[in-house]
């Protein structure tokens, strides 16, 4: 099938690069139509070099994957597992299609070539993708794929390419218009597109089968690009039976690797399915298959032909002879096993005697943990020996290619584990197996980019290269060199800069192509790049607090300026800065600059940290009499002892004393003792080993002693006669010295108060005789201390007192928190003052104060402060020590328990509560007494308001309403106690009586109104003595007998009314028996005798009933008398009168 298509052609450069066998390669990421149908994928590695590698793999972002780098060799090639579904770097799904993906796909490189195949799996498919290496690397690609069915919903065509440099324009050209692509927002439909990729960056296109227009339409599509891409193109998933599908897919090369000869082994597969696609890449191609001597198609850029499978031919195997009259990509579709199942797709490289002699091809029938069935197809010269695995394949076995005799083809069948295919003569190998009838793959090893082509060459200076490795293409070996004009020969291959010339060098050799050997030279332009100059490593040792200083001259002379230093410094530059640069590995590098790798040195530095330094107390010390005089300001500093505040605990340090900051800065001159006034040391802190250092300095301070009095004398009074007392000895705090911030202790004796040991326990209840000795030591804020004797004197001065005074209180209310009778209130004790005092000489002042306890009054601690309000804090009876002082000398005069506070007890009354006083409802008299006697026996005295017509009595006769009070007054402690009580005054009524208000026979329900006559208070009326209302007037109710009750509301008596019946009709009513209002009927009292006849409305009697019955049911002898009015009559007996009532009523239903 020829397909016409209208494009653009793009001239650009393109570099030949070196076959499958390569030390680069790339893989654009794929995209599966059906998520489901990839499961697990690898990358296989394997090399023909015997000296292990290692291989590191990227995504395109060049994040390694996990365990790069890989090590390999000839006897060790290595399998990666990439991946499992289609969110992989290999495989995504439909949100990475048609877009541009920064870090999927992968980018293998080593330092020697290697084979790279990504093979793929899923219980049902398989696949094997080839790398072509660098040979890859291109700018004009045609797409090119399996046809699919249209129903399949599993199908898809898809390319995706990569970019392999920065600024990379890539467009896609010469598809059918009606050609669909997918996206992640559904199809679209463009004429061409275009894109911009850095370095590693991807895009897939993929067009689903659905579309009748995909089946071909995208077959000989253009791929052009600015700079050199990498392309993947065929099928996820592919096959032209419904329902039968697998993946179909190879990496291709560009329009400058392809060729004009070509040869096909035909697999296993459908001859429906192996059809060779041959793809034009120029106007007017021809293209003839075996030894047709006529073409079978003249083909237009872009066209293409799937040529017949009845082309085939052999018996051994059978192979397929294309060659065209101009370079055309070529495509081969084949079968795994005989199911369009297990199909897979070879990129096919033209015939070239250029080939390799050999080929590796790791695992051969493995996909990570499965096994296929693999069998090997193998093209070499006719004329050559061919070993699989070191055992020779006969001649035998080979068919030959009819239109060219050259070439013969070979088929190994079942082959397994990794295979080493070696050739006498140029080689081109692949594999293909299968799994049943469910997954197949192919893949082909060999064969781009053998033919040796001018290479142009730049070496750095500073390295050597292999000229005949560098020749694009497989030159043959054991060829000769000519220099340029002027250089030096190579020595085995080598070009050394430093001995060789710039130049033209040309490699000659003979070539066996199957013919008469040939010559052939090949030209190879080097040009040297001058290499730049990073330095050379050093070291310095520097302390934090040296100058900055510039690491660039550290790296030596003839260094190349403008590199970078990593870390950088915080200068932004090559200026270290020892206050905020850390020590570490600074490397200044010079960057990849064409050719030349990246040089870099290293200047190691050791930045010294400084002594640490810590805020240095004063050095204060107490002036002494060391010189005669301790009040100078003059002492000696051991500077020594403040060492180990100054080194903190840091080790390794050198301290040192100076009277100069100068000194201390330079080191010299340093003291330990100074006998001096107040003034600044410098400290210098030296680190032993690296001599860094610091400066520092504190205060020498000399402080005062405290100014004090001794001796002195502390007076005490004797509570008794035994000239024994308690002193506080803290009162003599005062009479030592009176500066501030001053520590007193007391000891027993001198040698102890001078050191500061054995104090007094308990200086405020020091126990001593009279005449007894003690001596404070008096310590300042400083620390520093002086000694004073104290001489303790005990009075025996008492007052003669044979009972204490007495302060009487009444136990009144004062709040909620101090009620009366709680045994506590409140006393002006300086109410006694001038009686206490009164016994001492006149002209004298003295100083009284009070104590809760002896303790407290000896010690002179705990004074009562407020003493003209203060609360007792024993109930009813306590006694209070009282302390007399003179002002004169602070002698002690008196002291004893000369106060006693009483707190009387008011008297105990009760009025009872507020109450009612019930009169006669018709005399309105009445009365109740009420007694104000006292709890507690006692002589009292009675005060009422209103007087009390008894005079002084508890007991008051009340008669009237009103508030009586009454103020009861104990006559011996004169505390008194009110009491109040409030009398009201009510009574039931003379006589109650109730009336009917609604008249006889009314309809409806009936009212009573209640009358209450005479008394003086307010009534409440009930019907049944427990719900009871104000209003005397009773609703709503039904026929029946009623008497109402009547009562006081404060509870003055009760009465009840006559009996009332009430007598009333409904005017309609519903016989529906629903239950409710069914009959009709009027119910009198039995003394009524009542009868009651029924009239329709002509006056015919239709039923007589009784009042005492269920009523009328609204039928007339059994039957349903209609919805109307009914007319009745009522004869009854009131009062022994006979009479009647008529009126009528309706019936509804």
């Amino acid at each position: 099938m020829i397909k016409n298509i209208i494009f653009l052609t793009i001239f650009i450069f393109s570099q030949i690069g070196f076959s499958q066998l390569s030390n680069k390669h790339w893989i654009p990421p794929l995209h599966s139509r059906d998520i489901t149908a990839i499961q697990d994928h690898y990358i296989y590695l394997s090399t023909p070099e015997t000296t292990p590698f290692t291989v590191t793999i990227t995504d395109g972002l060049g994040t390694p994957i996990t365990g790069s780098p890989f090590t390999i060799s000839a006897t060790s090639p290595v399998s990666v597992l990439i991946g499992n579904g289609s969110n992989t770097k290999m495989f995504v799904d439909i949100s990475r299609v048609n877009t541009v993906l920064i870090d999927r796909g992968l980018i293998l490189e080593g330092s020697k070539d290697f084979y790279v195949s990504f093979r793929m799996r899923h219980t049902s498919h398989a696949e094997t993708l080839i790398s072509k290496g660098i040979s890859g690397k291109g700018k004009n690609f045609r797409v090119g794929y399996m046809i699919n069915d249209l129903i399949d919903s599993r199908k898809s065509f898809v390319t995706s390419l990569m970019a392999t440099e920065d600024g990379t324009s890539v467009s896609l050209t010469g598809y059918d218009t009606n050609v669909t692509f997918a996206t992640s927002s559904g199809v679209m439909t463009l004429t061409n597109q275009s894109f911009f990729l850095d370095a590693g960056e991807s895009i897939i296109f993929s067009g689903y089968s659905n579309n009748p227009d995909n089946i071909q339409g995208a077959i000989g599509a253009l791929i052009s690009s600015n700079k050199d891409i990498v392309v993947n193109s065929g099928n996820a998933l592919g096959g032209v039976q419904n329902g039968r599908g697998d993946f179909a897919i190879d990496q291709i090369v560009s329009s400058s690797q392809i060729g004009t000869e070509y040869i096909f082994i035909e697999g296993n597969g459908t001859p429906d399915m192996e059809k060779p696609l041959i793809i034009a890449h120029e106007d007017n191609t021809e293209v003839y298959v075996n030894n047709i001597s006529t073409p079978i198609a003249v083909l237009n850029a872009g066209q293409y032909i799937f040529i017949p499978n009845t082309y085939y031919q052999g018996i051994n195997n059978s192979n397929l002879y294309v060659r065209s009259s101009k370079p055309v990509f070529a495509y081969q579709p084949i079968g795994g096993g005989f199911d369009t199942a297990t199909s897979g797709l070879n990129f096919i490289p033209p015939l070239s005697c250029f080939f390799q002699n050999s080929v590796i091809i790791p695992a051969v029938n493995r996909i990570g943990g499965v096994s296929y069935t693999a069998d090997l197809m193998i093209l070499t010269y006719a004329s050559s020996s061919l070993t699989v695995n070191g055992v020779p394949i006969p001649l035998s076995d080979a068919q030959n290619v009819l239109g060219n005799s050259d070439w013969v083809t070979y088929r190994v069948r079942n082959v397994f584990g990794d295979a080493n295919i070696v050739s006498t003569g140029p080689l081109a190998a692949g594999v293909f197996g299968y799994l049943d009838d469910t997954a197949g793959y192919a893949g082909y090893y060999s064969g781009f980019g053998s033919n040796p082509q001018p290479t142009a060459v730049t070496i750095c200076s500073n390295q050597t290269i292999n000229l005949f490795d560098a020749i694009i293409g497989n030159p043959g070996e054991n060829g000769t060199w000519t220099v340029p004009s002027g250089g030096s020969p190579l020595n085995n291959n080598i070009f050394d800069p430093s001995i060789n010339i710039e130049g033209e060098y040309i490699y000659s050799f003979t070539k066996d192509c199957n013919s008469s050997p040939i010559p052939v030279d090949v030209a190879v332009s080097v040009t040297i790049q001058q290499a730049n100059n990073a330095g050379n490593n050093n070291s310095i040792s520097v302390c934090k607090s040296d100058p900055s200083f510039d690491l660039f001259p550290l790296l030596g002379t003839n260094v190349t300026p403008n590199g970078t230093w990593a870390p950088a410094l915080a200068s932004g530059t090559s200026v270290f800065n020892p206050a905020v640069d850390v020590s570490g590995n600074y490397v200044y590098t010079i960057p990849n600059s064409g050719v030349c790798s990246g040089v870099s040195a290293t200047i190691s530095v050791t930045n010294n940290a400084l002594p640490l330094l810590t805020p240095i107390s004063d050095f204060k010390k107490c002036d002494d009499n060391i010189d005669g005089d301790d009040t100078n300001g003059i002492v000696t500093f051991n500077l020594l002892s403040k060492t180990n505040e100054i080194l903190n605990s840091q080790t390794g340090i050198n301290v040192t004393y100076h009277e100069l900051e100068s000194e201390a800065l330079l080191g010299i001159n340093a003291i330990t003792t100074i006998n001096t006034s107040n003034r600044i040391i410098y400290v210098r802190l030296t680190n032993a080993t690296t001599n860094c250092f610091v400066t520092s300095s504190f205060n020498l301070i000399v402080t005062s002693l405290p100014v004090i009095a001794s001796p002195i004398i502390l007076k005490q009074c004797d509570t008794d006669t035994d000239a024994i007392t308690s002193f506080n000895l803290n009162e003599a705090n005062n009479e030592i010295s009176s500066q501030p911030n001053l520590v007193f202790t007391y000891h027993t004796s001198l040698p102890n108060a001078i050191s500061g040991t054995a104090p007094i326990t308990n200086p405020t209840d020091y126990i001593s005789a009279n005449n007894g000795r003690v001596w404070a030591r008096i310590v300042n804020e400083n620390g520093c201390f002086r000694t004073s004797e104290v001489n303790l004197i005990v009075s025996t001065t008492v007052i003669n007192l044979a009972n204490p005074y007495l302060l009487e209180e009444c136990d009144d209310y004062l709040d909620a928190s101090d009620p009366n009778a709680d045994g506590y209130d409140y006393f002006n004790l300086s109410t006694i003052d001038n009686l206490i005092t009164q016994p001492f000489p006149l002209g004298q002042s003295y100083t009284v104060t009070y104590y809760e306890t002896e303790n407290d009054a000896l010690q002179e601690v705990n004074a009562i402060p407020n003493i003209t309000n203060y609360r007792n804090i024993t109930a009813y009876n306590q006694t209070l020590w009282v302390r007399i002082d003179s002002n004169l000398n602070n002698d002690c005069v008196g002291l004893g328990p000369y106060l006693k506070l009483i707190v009387n007890p008011l008297p105990i009354i009760d009025l009872g509560v507020n109450f009612t006083l019930c009169l006669d409802p018709i005399t309105g008299i009445g009365s109740q007494i009420v007694d104000a006697t006292p709890t507690i026996p006692g002589n009292y005295s009675y005060l009422w308001t209103p007087a009390n017509p008894n005079g002084d009595s508890p007991l008051f006769d009340i008669t009237a309403a009103g508030t009586y009070s009454v103020v009861v007054t104990n006559n011996i402690t004169n505390c008194s106690e009110t009491d109040t009580i409030t009398a009201t005054f009510s009574s039931e009524p003379q006589s109650v009586f109730a009336t009917l208000l609604t008249p006889a026979f009314s309809t409806g329900l009936a009212a009573i109104e209640v009358t209450a006559v005479g008394g003086f208070g307010e009534y409440e009326y009930s019907l049944n003595a427990i719900d009871w209302q104000s209003s005397p007037i009773f609703t709503d109710l039904p026929n029946g007998s009623y008497s109402v009750y009547v009562r006081d509301i404060q509870g003055c008596g009760l009465l009840q009314t006559n009996l009332i019946q009430t007598i009333n009709y409904n005017n309609y009513f519903t016989p529906n028996n629903d239950g409710y209002n069914d009959k009709w009927n009027i119910y009198l009292p039995e003394s009524y005798e009542g009868v009651i006849h029924i009239y329709d409305r002509y006056g015919k009697l239709l039923k007589q009933i009784s009042p005492y019955g269920e009523g009328w049911d609204g039928t007339y002898n059994g039957n349903i008398l209609p919805s109307t009015d009914y007319w009745f009559k009522v004869e009854y007996v009131e009062n022994n009168i006979k009479k009647e009532f008529k009126s009528h009523f309706s019936l509804k239903r």
